[in-house]
């Protein structure tokens, strides 16, 4: 597969429908009534690297964190290096950590991880060493393994690899603002009670103009008092590359108010507050030094990135590690471009903890406002959905982007491929959507 970066994602001129101004567009007709995990896996895509913890929190005892459906132990090896087995000993079925949240997680011996139950005791690769209750002469622990699974630690967060297949460089799999020298990365990590890809497709849709519309974020910005559009429209897929797609609203500029006749109302229902030819009343977060600024719009990743706008001197982009059905690790990363001094690095940390935290996104935007509306209890996901116009995006993520995947490519076989995209072809016949497959 012949591929090139460009701004934090692939790109593939063969692999995507263009239009003569080099952007593609996928505009339904009628709905899809296609479900949220018809293709795309409950527990995520498995051929990728995924966040899985902060590297200052692996210390001596060993942390347990269950990523993916599978039980999985973190400790430091010998060469005190981040290492990742099953959290399972093959001996009787113990868990190695002492069990999530129990802390009994057995540190008797530095850079390996013992079995609290019986002692048997593995290194970094997954190779048992000892034997404690067995003896040193044990016949039973050259025979047993747990499963190592390969990691990387960059700027403060340790990846994981859980496929099965051999793991790619980590920089084809993280945006490449990632690695810039100038371009400073906080992190702040979340468990969320919902699906990990309901919380995706809930970052670039239409539920901003219902949700989102106030709030100490957009008084900070200025945008509260801006005469922005009512709603949504549609939504264009802007770009498409071999392993993301780019998105943004097709609004109505003007129409700050729409009248609703089976209301016989008009909503948003107050605007008073709006006046043409507002400006951001703080200065500091101008758009100076920007970054990503040839992206047309937010953006969908595999496996599961998203990033609910284009450009900016900081980027708000969400990586989600999915723990099981119901549950999703949050890591929230803020990506600012500065200077490499001291002063503008020690301000951008300032502004951070102070501010950006919480009365931003992470904890204002995503956890006050997101979170309510779609955790467990409050969304059923595997409800009948009907998807139209301004959900163009979420209709291309669950039928186009499950076959753009690395499992798919490397797991899943040519014939289920072939024989899932005649699916897609039959339903979008009968359902009438119009979505470019070439």
């Amino acid at each position: 597969m012949t591929t090139s970066q460009s701004n934090g994602h692939q790109t593939n001129g063969t692999n995507g429908a263009q239009n003569g101004n080099g952007s593609s567009r996928y505009i339904p007709r009628g709905a899809s009534g296609i479900g949220v995990h018809d293709y795309v896996p409950e527990l995520g895509y498995r051929e990728y690297w995924y966040p899985a913890v902060e590297d200052k929190l692996i210390k001596r005892k060993p942390v347990a964190l269950k990523l993916l459906g599978e039980q999985v132990a973190f400790f430091r090896d010998t060469n005190n290096e981040v290492a990742a087995v099953s959290d399972i000993c093959p001996h009787r079925g113990a868990f190695l950590s002492g069990g999530i949240g129990k802390g009994m997680g057995n540190d008797e011996f530095k850079g390996f991880i013992t079995c609290p139950y019986h002692g048997y005791t593995f290194d970094g690769t997954g190779r048992c060493v000892a034997a404690l209750s067995d003896g040193p002469e044990s016949k039973l622990a050259p025979k047993l393994r747990v499963r190592n699974y390969p990691t990387r630690t960059h700027r403060g967060v340790v990846y994981i690899w859980m496929g099965i297949t051999e793991p790619v460089p980590l920089e084809e799999d993280l945006p490449e603002e990632f690695f810039y020298d100038d371009v400073e990365v906080q992190t702040y990590v979340k468990i969320w009670p919902m699906n990990w890809s309901l919380t995706m497709e809930n970052s670039r849709d239409s539920h901003n103009s219902k949700i989102h519309r106030g709030g100490i974020r957009r008084l900070w910005s200025g945008q509260l008092f801006n005469r922005l559009p009512a709603f949504w429209e549609g939504t264009d897929i802007t770009e498409e590359g071999d392993n993301y797609i780019c998105i943004a609203p097709r609004v109505k500029q003007g129409v700050e108010q729409g009248y609703f006749p089976g209301l016989k109302e008009r909503w948003p229902q107050h605007d008073w507050w709006r006046f043409r030819g507002a400006r951001r009343l703080n200065p500091l977060i101008q758009q100076k030094n920007a970054f990503n600024n040839s992206r047309p719009g937010g953006l969908y990743r595999l496996p599961s990135i998203a990033c609910p706008s284009a450009r900016g001197q900081s980027q708000h982009l969400r990586y989600f590690t999915p723990i099981d059905e119901h549950s999703t690790r949050m890591f929230t990363f803020a990506l600012k471009r500065v200077r490499n001094r001291l002063l503008p690095k020690l301000w951008w940390k300032f502004f951070y903890h102070t501010w950006y935290v919480y009365f931003n996104a992470p904890q204002t935007t995503n956890e006050r406002e997101d979170m309510p509306v779609q955790a467990v209890g409050a969304l059923d996901p595997h409800s009948a959905q009907k998807l139209g116009a301004t959900d163009a995006a979420i209709i291309f993520w669950r039928r186009r982007m499950p076959w753009k995947s690395r499992d798919a490519q490397r797991i899943w076989g040519r014939s289920r491929t072939e024989a899932a995209e005649e699916m897609i072809e039959i339903e979008e016949e009968r359902e009438a959507v119009e979505i470019p497959l070439n």
